[in-house]
């Protein structure tokens, strides 16, 4: 019966295995001395002597499984190494259940096997020494628990059993009369004493049971009410005022119902009943209005920053914008100083072809601002601009010098990246010939090799010298032939790795 309460009180899986695997080789140990003291058979009456040593053995290494999980938490597990203990345990019960053979554990003087005439061998000594060993294990791992943390007290409870085991021993081995007529039979009195020991570690709180419900209810500060399957109530808390009736918990479909805003009803499955408690979240409600505000103020305070960050990109975009226009407008300031005047021009001739003159200088000139500015934009966004990029603005002043009445053609070789700096000095350098021979301009061939080195050759056929471009252009070479064609060779440095 005791074994029995302890399956249904002990909160710990393990303790309980091993509690009541004690409290059933007391049975076995019972059963044996029973049956050994009610028959007649010599022969069965000794091996149930031998048989004497498995609750002998065991129950002493089941308790150091015991004492050593005294005082922990629910979920707690031996180390694996404690399993060891099994080997030594098991090979001294081999030792005794073969004595028959080898008569190291009990010897027969006679040589009768029987329990009445023997004598104690070298290895009872080691039965016996393991025997204690492991109960003086126990004992010390339990001195150990029954200190209360943090102070110099004892629970005494359970080593008050311990200590009337071992006077218990002593006057039983000293055969006082006294102590035979009381309790003269050692199985029992030892079994007795052992469950009260481990009945003492349970009413001290070191083995965790789910006992004591009254005593933790009138203290607790939890509102708490147990109910068994059919929702009648079983124990309630002080707290807890008023206890919910069966309908109530009935209509109870979820864990979790609100109650008002600040409490919460829920409920757990527990073994052959419910657990129903009230839990208080005012706190946690207060928490989230301040969350709320926080995230109010989080929130307006990142509009205003998104609003300045807004502005701030708005500005940087402007300033880039200008900075862009400050270098096409430095870059391209001659051209448009011309355009107005031609413009001016324009505006105060009467004469068409005239006009149509002017008008075609205006629109090379456009183009070559347009295109030009065009190239300061592509390399401010990819960093560098490519041939066909170069090529378009060949093409599009080329056709409109076609327009002009010059003979045109351009021819752009290779496929690498140019810099920014190398594609406006070629540009450049073609506009500069086409605004110093404006008037005179009867041919043009261009030709633009891209490799290495950036290489632009021109023939020009015009009225104009164009020998003063050297200053424009350091490294220009020119040179002018017997038919007065005019030839530019200019190489720029090596280009860059892109």
């Amino acid at each position: 019966m005791w074994g029995l309460s302890l399956h249904i009180r002990i909160v710990q899986t393990q303790v309980r295995h091993y509690l009541f695997l004690i409290s059933m080789l007391m049975v076995l140990w019972l059963i044996l001395r029973s049956i050994k003291f009610s028959i007649d058979s010599l022969y069965v009456s000794h091996w149930l002597w031998y048989f004497y040593y498995v609750p002998i053995l065991f129950i002493p290494m089941l308790s150091v499984f015991v004492a050593q999980s005294l005082g922990k938490s629910e979920d707690f597990r031996l180390p694996k190494w404690t399993k060891l203990l099994y080997i030594p345990t098991i090979i001294m019960l081999l030792l005794v259940l073969t004595n028959d053979s080898h008569q190291l554990v009990f010897s027969f003087p006679n040589n009768i096997l029987s329990d009445d005439e023997y004598r104690y061998g070298i290895g009872y000594l080691f039965v016996l020494s393991w025997e204690l060993l492991c109960a003086a294990v126990s004992l010390v791992l339990m001195i150990k628990n029954c200190r209360i943390p943090h102070s110099k007290k004892f629970r005494f409870l359970p080593l008050v059993p311990f200590i009337l085991s071992l006077i218990y021993v002593h006057a039983y081995a000293k055969k006082v009369y006294w102590v035979w007529v009381l309790a003269g039979d050692m199985t029992v009195s030892q079994c007795l004493i052992f469950a009260s020991i481990f009945e003492c570690c349970i009413q001290c709180g070191l083995i965790q049971s789910n006992m004591g419900y009254g005593e933790l209810f009138e203290v607790t500060s939890l509102p708490i009410q147990i109910t068994d399957n059919s929702l009648c109530t079983k124990h309630i808390s002080v707290t807890m005022q008023r206890a919910f009736t069966q309908n109530e918990l009935h209509y109870m479909q979820k864990d979790t119902i609100r109650l008002d805003e600040d409490t919460l009803l829920k409920r757990h499955k527990i073994r052959q009943g419910w657990v129903f408690w009230k839990e208080d979240i005012s706190e946690l409600n207060k928490i989230n209005k301040e969350l709320e505000i926080t995230h109010d103020e989080l929130r307006d305070i990142g509009d205003v920053l998104a609003a300045e960050n807004a502005q701030r990109a708005k500005l940087l975009k402007l300033t880039e914008a200008n900075r862009l226009y400050d270098i096409m407008e430095s870059q391209t300031a001659n051209q448009i100083a011309m355009l107005q005047e031609l413009l001016i021009k324009l505006q105060h001739t009467d004469d068409r072809e005239q006009a149509e003159h002017i008008l075609s200088k205006v629109i090379i000139l456009g183009t070559y601002i347009k295109r030009r500015n065009n190239l300061i934009f592509v390399g401010v966004q990819r960093g560098s601009i490519s041939v066909q990029e170069l090529r378009l603005c060949f093409n599009e002043s080329v056709e409109n010098l076609s327009l002009y009445g010059v003979d045109c053609s351009v021819h752009i070789n290779g496929d690498r990246q140019l810099t920014v700096d190398q594609a406006a000095q070629v540009y450049d350098l073609f506009e500069a010939v086409v605004e110093a021979e404006f008037d005179s301009l009867h041919a043009l061939l261009i030709f633009v090799d891209v490799g290495e080195q950036v290489e632009v050759n021109l023939c020009v056929s015009g009225a104009q010298s164009l020998c003063n471009l050297n200053a424009q252009f350091p490294g220009l070479e020119w040179e002018q032939d017997e038919d007065g064609l005019q030839y530019i060779i200019h190489k720029s440095e090596k280009l860059r790795g892109l």
